[in-house]
């Protein structure tokens, strides 16, 4: 079975399997809503992982979202992902350094060791839910 990343269906099936025809697949690419792996011979493949996201695309185009709104949705959603990323980083270094010096005597700042300062936590999930 493939992994979700490899990128192995040609461009009509993928476009049967999206619902779609394969002009809408290029006027996608074109857009930069999508962008299928390339062969050495300029064939374009698509993987798992693209086919969820033109799912994603058709989900919100039959709400009514333009393609430049659907752009920048998928635009939002990858900075959210890679600054929740960021965030579970800077956590976890957080977390390592609390751990180092949790032993150590309080500091010349007053601040005790193991102390969060004033940390907000992660809400997780998407909140909003059409």
């Amino acid at each position: 079975m493939a992994r979700r990343t490899e990128a192995v269906y040609i461009i009509s099936v993928a476009a049967e399997l999206a619902g779609v025809h394969p002009q809408t697949l290029r006027i996608y690419e074109r857009k930069g809503l999508i962008e299928p792996f390339r062969t050495p011979g300029g064939t374009r493949r698509y993987s798992d992982e693209d086919l969820a996201r033109l799912g994603l695309i058709q989900e919100l185009t039959a709400a009514g979202v333009n393609l430049e709104g659907v752009r920048r949705i998928l635009a939002l959603q990858h900075e959210n992902l890679r600054l929740r990323g960021q965030v579970e980083r800077l956590r976890r270094l957080l977390g390592e350094a609390e751990a180092r010096y949790a032993g150590a005597p309080p500091s010349s700042s007053g601040m005790q060791p193991g102390s969060r300062r004033n940390l907000p936590d992660i809400i997780r999930g998407f909140p909003f839910r059409p």
